[in-house]
């Protein structure tokens, strides 16, 4: 199965997620629900944005891992992480060249 449809799948079932990047939460945890906007697969490059305005970009993603409470993304080459900032709506990007990325369930 694509790796598009199983990440389609697991935001369908669910209302959404937070999000646990390699070096932690973004956000506090749980505050913040993440619901799938848009997502494109091409080999192993994975494109996913969240909530129209967190993009993630995956560069050799080898795995994407559904279970109930949580989608795991990883291991991977290469992510860039971009996101719209509060304070002014700058485009701010950070990059990582290995580690998993998570959308967690809040806890109940």
């Amino acid at each position: 199965m694509p790796v598009a449809t199983i990440v389609q799948q697991w935001f369908n079932a669910r209302f959404g997620g937070s999000l646990f990047l390699p070096d932690g939460w973004y956000g506090r945890p749980y505050d913040n629900q993440h619901m799938l906007t848009s997502i494109d697969e091409n080999g192993d490059d994975l494109s996913m944005t969240l909530d129209n305005r967190l993009t993630l970009h995956f560069k050799g993603l080898q795995a994407v891992t559904p279970t109930a409470r949580e989608l795991i993304f990883g291991p991977f080459a290469k992510l860039r992480f971009e996101w719209d900032s509060v304070e002014g709506g700058h485009r701010q990007t950070k990059e990582y060249d290995n580690g998993e990325v998570r959308i967690v369930l809040a806890p109940g």
